[in-house]
């Protein structure tokens, strides 16, 4: 059974209150979340709720170049569920306002047609299969492009 995201009210410890179909409470016992109360469906009782996944490290940068940056997201250490199907860059200058994602579908990439002697700062995404599988964007890496 997939179910849905749930959003911080009060604070961490305390209790969660779950969008959706499968909307009812969720409590932290320890490290994971449940939801508790009847679901659509009729099941009644706690039941682990799916987190999405986040890249628990920065992404490491392998090579820098004056209009490039080559990187490894990283995206093997993680916190919450998987299966992983799907790794998006997202970058943008430090000092700018936009931001640009790209699907990452080998254990590197590059980063290209960026301007010299630039601060850039780029995050990983995560994603699992089903509704809110997506998770926040995991630390970043801050770095800057070598001078032209």
């Amino acid at each position: 059974m997939e179910f849905v995201a749930c959003y911080i009210h009060h604070s961490l410890q305390t209790v969660r209150r779950c969008e959706g179909e499968s909307a009812g409470r969720c409590l932290l016992r320890g490290q994971e979340w449940f939801r508790t109360g009847k679901t659509s469906d009729g099941i009644d009782g706690p039941a682990r709720l799916r987190a999405p996944p986040t890249p628990i490290a920065p992404p490491e940068l392998l090579a820098v170049g004056a209009t490039y940056l080559w990187i490894k997201p990283n995206a093997n250490s993680i916190i919450g569920d998987g299966p992983i199907i799907l790794k998006e860059v997202e970058y943008r200058t430090t000092s700018g306002n936009w931001a640009e994602t790209h699907v990452v579908d080998s254990p590197t990439y590059k980063l290209w047609h960026l301007d010299p002697d630039v601060e850039y700062e780029i995050k990983v995404l995560l994603s699992r299969p089903g509704e809110g599988g997506t998770g926040p964007p995991g630390p970043p890496l801050v770095t800057r492009t070598k001078c032209a």
